[in-house]
């Protein structure tokens, strides 16, 4: 049962690694993809490094509404991932950060199961998002 899971919960991985990927193509050379996935807190967003610059969706040029459906699709995963731990009787993991590199496919994970956005931290998904955003430019994240 517990591969049955793991291959599961790879596979959703894999799908939004290919949701970037279809959003954006390969004109990118790393993809950051972030989730929170907290009782208060759901969050779905992406960040991109194209050369030696850090991109957020809105400095790709990308077509509004083609982001705005990109957003949902993502966040909806977060939804299939909650019930794939449920299903399993596994945690769910409370925040999730992918990284890909696109021209050599390495894949990195990290995911946090203790509470990371929360009255108690005082910290919102969009301060995490946006912190690791800066990290990322100062290369302190893979």
């Amino acid at each position: 049962m517990q591969k049955v899971f793991e291959d599961e919960f790879m596979n959703l991985q894999s799908q939004l690694v290919s949701l970037c990927l279809e959003l954006v193509g390969e004109r990118v050379d790393n993809i950051y993809i972030y989730l929170s996935i907290e009782k208060q807190s759901k969050m779905f967003n992406v960040f991109f490094r194209v050369g030696e610059e850090i991109k957020t969706l809105n400095q790709m040029n990308l077509d509004n509404a083609l982001v705005m459906q990109f957003l949902k699709i993502g966040t909806s995963d977060i939804e299939e991932i909650k019930q794939l731990c449920s299903e399993y009787d596994m945690p769910t993991p409370t925040e999730m950060k992918m990284y890909y590199e696109v021209k050599t496919g390495r894949y990195n994970m990290d995911c946090k199961y203790e509470s990371v956005c929360s009255g108690k931290t005082g910290i919102n998904a969009g301060e995490v998002f946006i912190k690791w955003i800066l990290e990322s430019k100062n290369g302190d994240a893979n």
